[in-house]
């Protein structure tokens, strides 16, 4: 290699050495120029707020003022002595898309829980002479806290919504009525705007007559209404039915 052509090679290494250094100091002055004293810098976040926020975009139902009104079977998994089924009908009142109250009456199917009352029977005990379940009255207030969409198959989609329960009713047996509380969750699975499948589980704490007595045995008289005593349980619930929204 001849003189000339290390001279350029010299000359062309220096050329970038002095780019590069040019560069550094050039972002250092962008650094320091960014720089802001602490006093000025924020020390707590915000949210913004955007006014007419569309909490759900291309609703398909819209529960805001809208009766709602259906009908169910019900079960009472806890029920160990009377029967544990019924049937019922609810009507509900939605104020906005959240809030709604319904009331919910349901007449309980004659006769006893068969899984154990006939093992009992064998015994002589005859729970029929009993006071009987007969109707229960339901006033309930339901929060709508999701409201969402699901695939049901690649070219379907269905509307669902979920919902916590509580509420204060009454129980009436053949002899008094009880007065109770129950809570528990829900959920709708929408057909159509107007249309759905509603399945409810609640725990019900509420009285009743104690059917456990000496004298229920089928060898003695049978009992008073007034021999029996007050006493409160616990019922697991699971009501399914179909509803209109209107």
């Amino acid at each position: 290699m001849n003189l000339a052509s290390q001279e350029d090679t010299t000359m062309a290494r220096l050329s970038k050495i002095i780019l590069f250094l040019f560069l550094m100091m050039s972002w250092s002055q962008v650094q320091a120029q960014m720089e802001l004293p602490a006093e000025e810098l924020a020390k707590e976040s915000v949210v913004p707020k955007f006014d007419n926020s569309t909490t759900v975009k291309s609703r398909n139902v819209v529960l805001d003022h809208k009766f709602e009104t259906g009908v169910y079977y019900g079960w009472n998994f806890a029920e160990p002595i009377e029967n544990q089924s019924k049937i019922g009908v609810n009507l509900g009142y939605h104020w906005d898309e959240m809030s709604s109250l319904f009331i919910n009456y349901s007449s309980w199917i004659s006769g006893l829980n068969n899984q154990y009352s006939s093992a009992l029977y064998s015994k002589g005990l005859d729970f029929t002479r009993a006071p009987a379940l007969q109707t229960s009255m339901w006033g309930n207030y339901e929060w709508n806290i999701f409201y969402g969409k699901i695939s049901i198959a690649k070219q379907a989609v269905g509307n669902l919504s979920v919902y916590p329960i509580m509420g204060v009713g009454m129980t009436t047996y053949t002899n008094k009525s009880y007065y109770g509380v129950n809570g528990g969750i829900g959920t709708k699975f929408y057909f159509s705007p107007h249309w759905a499948l509603r399945v409810d589980f609640k725990i019900q704490y509420s009285g009743q007559p104690s059917p456990f007595l000496p004298n229920i045995l089928t060898s003695k008289p049978v009992p008073q209404p007034s021999d029996y005593q007050d006493t409160y349980s616990v019922g697991s619930i699971l009501d399914v039915g179909l509803v209109a929204i209107f």
